[in-house]
């Protein structure tokens, strides 16, 4: 592995990357992972409201004119 091909300290962990640490960096993965789904995913799954829906379809409408 070249200089350029290995990790810097703070890269992301790449899933198809074979790395020396690759158990550090899944258990840090799935750990990351998992919080962030704790802490987003009420706010993902809230939906659109409706006064943002009609300005985007309003511009969608404005572009094809």
């Amino acid at each position: 592995m070249g200089k350029t091909d290995q990790k810097k300290p703070g890269d992301p962990a790449k899933a198809d990357a074979e790395q020396e640490d690759g158990a550090v960096d899944n258990a840090f993965d799935l750990w990351l992972r998992r919080g962030l789904h704790q802490l987003y995913d009420t706010v993902a799954n809230e939906p659109i409201p409706e006064a943002l829906l009609r300005m985007i379809e309003e511009d969608r409408k404005e572009k094809e004119d």
